[in-house]
């Protein structure tokens, strides 16, 4: 009796060893595909549309350089007030990439070029133009939490792209002075946006018209100027650089251009970028980061005796030590395209404001040449893109390290305020708007 026990266990164990025993029919198996496990899995729902009771001050178009080429929108919504600091409310909305259709979810690895390589995650700063003021987004004292900010993360909302849907997300500030009724708005990859207004608190500004986030974008703007070079160090290494548009407002100067790759870039991210793209710093110096598009110089056309103007600086601290930052684009992973040949970035260089009445500039690449005679246009004014401010009860958010907030959609506008018992653990930053010493 007990050899037939042991014979009956033999064969079950066979059995389950060889491919040719099963369990019921009905029993799923560990590898099924997709269509096995899910014969009437639904595709997701197409975008909703955008909110068009959703008010918008500013908007721009911007396409990444990590290699995916999303044609993106950036708007800004509200510049809020609080008790003890300043909310801002913006969005990002993907409106076209190749080999991606409307609806399509984008790869984690999106880079919307904004993020920080030091504390307070996203590249994003508010400018009084007329104090000469930046203000920093709010960074957690510690330094274990990455001294992060009191926002919705830019890594979170770079891993939930997708194409026609706009996510809103926030920011938050320092507060503004109670005399302050307009503040700039700068993405730094994109000129400020200018004359935002500043909401009372508990307040929000409205729509002056039907808003529509994920239409097309809009025609590409013709390029103004083009010239190529070769990096001094390595002749082999082509790139040229392409006048995009040249900015006039308050205080301010700004050129948005393009930097293309005509052959491949191998130290590219390596090395802080060379003339005529960055620029020769003066000895003893301290920067936050040396990899920045400072090189391009600007001054009024047809007037060879003036002073040429270089980026301006905002005052910051390396190592506890005085240091500046560059009030332009840094360049790092997010233009990893740039490594090869054919890829691109747009970038930003802010400048101090132009003689009243300069109507086109010459962008001086030094070493290579000078671009003559950009038009000069001047600044959109945001105030007039909103309505009168209207009450709302607004609900709160905290900071929560292993659920941190991930955004809103446009139907859940006017989006919640950070909580104020938060505050305390934060840092608030305004710094000074300055030119390098020594230059």
């Amino acid at each position: 009796m007990a050899a037939v026990k042991r014979l009956v266990i033999v064969l079950a164990t066979a059995c389950l060893v060889l491919a040719g025993c099963t369990y019921a029919k009905e029993e799923p198996g560990l590898f099924q595909s997709k269509a096995a496990q899910s014969p009437t899995m639904e595709k997701p729902l197409p975008p909703t549309p955008t909110n068009p009771q959703l008010p918008v001050a500013a908007e721009g178009e911007w396409t990444t350089a990590e290699g995916l080429h999303i044609t993106t929108r950036f708007a800004v919504h509200a510049v809020r007030r609080l008790q003890l600091a300043t909310v801002v409310d913006w969005s990002v909305t993907p409106l076209r990439a190749p080999d991606y259709a409307f609806g399509d979810d984008l790869p984690s690895w999106a880079d919307l070029g904004l993020s920080r390589s030091s504390e307070g995650d996203v590249n994003m700063f508010l400018i009084d133009s007329n104090g000469d003021k930046i203000y920093r987004t709010l960074s957690h004292q510690s330094r274990r939490l990455f001294n992060r900010c009191l926002c919705t993360p830019l890594w979170l909302a770079q891993q939930n792209l997708r194409i026609g849907e706009t996510r809103l997300l926030q920011a938050t500030f320092p507060p503004l002075p109670d005399g302050l009724a307009f503040i700039d708005v700068a993405l730094i990859n994109l000129a400020p946006f200018v004359h935002i207004p500043v909401t009372p608190i508990g307040q929000v500004p409205t729509a002056l018209q039907p808003t529509d986030l994920a239409r097309p974008p809009g025609a590409a703007r013709p390029s103004l100027g083009e010239r190529a070079f070769r990096n001094g160090q390595a002749r082999d290494r082509a790139q040229s650089i392409t006048i995009d548009r040249a900015v006039a407002a308050p205080g301010r100067t700004s050129l948005e251009w393009t930097i293309r790759s005509i052959t491949d870039q191998s130290t590219f991210i390596l090395q802080p970028a060379l003339s005529p793209i960055g620029g020769l710093l003066p000895d003893g110096t301290d920067v936050l980061n040396r990899d920045v598009v400072s090189g391009p110089q600007i001054k009024p056309a047809g007037a060879p005796t003036a002073k040429a103007s270089r980026v301006s600086w905002l005052t910051t601290a390396v190592a506890r030590r005085k240091a500046y930052e560059c009030l332009c684009s840094s360049l790092g992973l997010w233009a990893g395209s740039l490594r090869k040949q054919g890829g691109q970035a747009s970038v930003t260089s802010n400048y101090p404001a132009l003689p009243a009445g300069t109507q086109k500039i010459d962008v001086i690449l030094p070493g290579v040449a000078t671009i003559p005679d950009i038009p000069v246009v001047q600044a959109e004014d945001s105030a007039v893109g909103l309505g009168p401010p209207k009450p709302y009860a607004a609900e709160t958010w905290t900071y929560v390290s292993n659920d941190p907030p991930r955004g809103w959609t446009t139907a859940e506008w006017p989006s919640s305020l950070p909580d104020p018992k938060q505050l305390e653990s934060y840092r608030f930053v305004i710094e000074e708007l300055t030119q390098l010493p020594g230059w």
